[in-house]
């Protein structure tokens, strides 16, 4: 049989003397012997090793000998500061020339084209036509330049700014362009030349020149445009709006005043309003003559690309039933727009209904 011994670990003489001194005096050890004391305890008792927990290190602490030494290149030598004077001039000659100016000041936005559009028409409109809507062609075919830069923004507007607009200022530019080609259209030949087979009509008319709404061509968003088709196939036909007829510039005495300020989306209905109280208050928009009992309304009411839209949209309102379907639809439209006096006229079966003969006359202003 094997016996169990059990190791004993010897015990310095030394710890045996500190305890025993100790308890000597007054069992409280010696603070001299402590450090000792303490020394001695760990060595009999040894604890488990811990490693210190790294320190992160900080741009502060000094570098020691077990860390690697950065690369470090050479500072540039400063460069002599500038004269107060010159100081801008150095600036900008650091800066590389890819790099566009990094200063305080804010690009310049770029504006839509609707709005360089109807700036430069107002010019035109305002140079040379005046309230009464007569034109200063012999001036204006002198900077048809002007008439020539506009064609040319309205040929550039981008379809996709057009069809973000509202209604009403799809409405307003093309009663816009269709105004400002009638007068390219009388520019690009002026002073006109009558032809010998149109003797019926004034030397100086705008139908003296072959075709002027069904075969000269109008560039707008990159397509070729006749007036007809903007008159007829958008404005009257996609808007369905009739006013429109009496805000159109047919360049004649007969037709509607043509304004000298461009139509705005904002300000249209008004605008419109104002353009057609303007032209029934006027003789070549309505007339009646009492003694004989008639009713003289313009022909454009008649012309057949008008007329089916006044039928369309008035005709059918409950009054005036009596009339014809088109006179019905006529007076449903013009009731708005006259002195409430006139309005027992229209009521009145005694008077009859005839047209206003056209003025194909050019709206020229009379000293030129």
């Amino acid at each position: 049989m094997q016996e169990n011994r059990v190791m004993i670990k010897p015990v310095p003489i030394i710890l045996i003397l500190t305890i025993a001194l100790a308890s000597i005096s007054n069992c409280q050890p010696n603070e001299e012997l402590a450090p000792i004391t303490q020394q001695l305890s760990t060595q009999i008792t040894p604890q488990p090793e811990t490693k210190p927990e790294p320190k992160p290190k900080s741009e502060s602490d000094p570098k020691t000998e077990s860390d690697p030494e950065p690369e470090t290149k050479p500072e540039p030598k400063p460069k002599p500061e500038p004269e107060p004077e010159d100081e801008q001039q150095a600036e900008r000659q650091q800066q590389p020339d890819s790099e566009p100016p990094t200063g305080i000041e804010e690009q310049p936005q770029i504006q839509p084209r609707r709005t360089i559009i109807n700036a430069k028409y107002n010019h035109i409109l305002s140079t040379y036509v005046d309230k009464n809507g007569m034109v200063d062609y012999w001036n204006l075919r002198k900077k048809r330049i002007e008439l020539i830069t506009l064609a040319r923004e309205l040929d550039n507007l981008h379809p996709a700014e057009y069809l973000s607009w509202p209604d009403k200022e799809k409405i307003a530019f093309w009663i816009n362009a269709y105004n400002a080609f009638t007068l390219k259209l009388i520019i690009d030949n002026y002073p006109i030349e009558p032809l010998f087979y149109m003797f019926m009509y004034p030397d100086n008319s705008i139908r003296q020149i072959k075709g002027p709404w069904r075969k000269h061509f109008f560039n707008v968003m990159g397509l070729q445009y006749t007036l007809r088709e903007i008159e007829s196939e958008i404005l009257l036909q996609k808007f369905e709006d009739p006013r429109v007829c009496f805000a159109l510039s047919y360049a004649s005495m007969g037709g509607a005043f043509l304004a000298n300020k461009a139509y705005q989306p904002d300000k249209l209905d008004k605008q419109l309003d104002e353009q057609i109280k303007k032209f029934l208050a006027s003789p070549r928009g309505m007339r009646i003559d009492h003694k004989k009992k008639i009713i003289y309304l313009s022909d454009i009411f008649n012309w057949s690309w008008n007329k089916p839209h006044f039928i369309k949209k008035f005709g059918s309102i409950k009054r005036f039933r009596e009339r014809k379907p088109h006179i019905r639809a006529y007076f449903n439209f013009i009731i708005d727009y006259i002195p409430q006096e006139n309005i027992k006229y229209l009521q009145s079966l005694d008077y009859t209904v005839n047209s206003l003969k056209y003025d194909w006359n050019l709206n020229e202003q009379s000293n030129k």
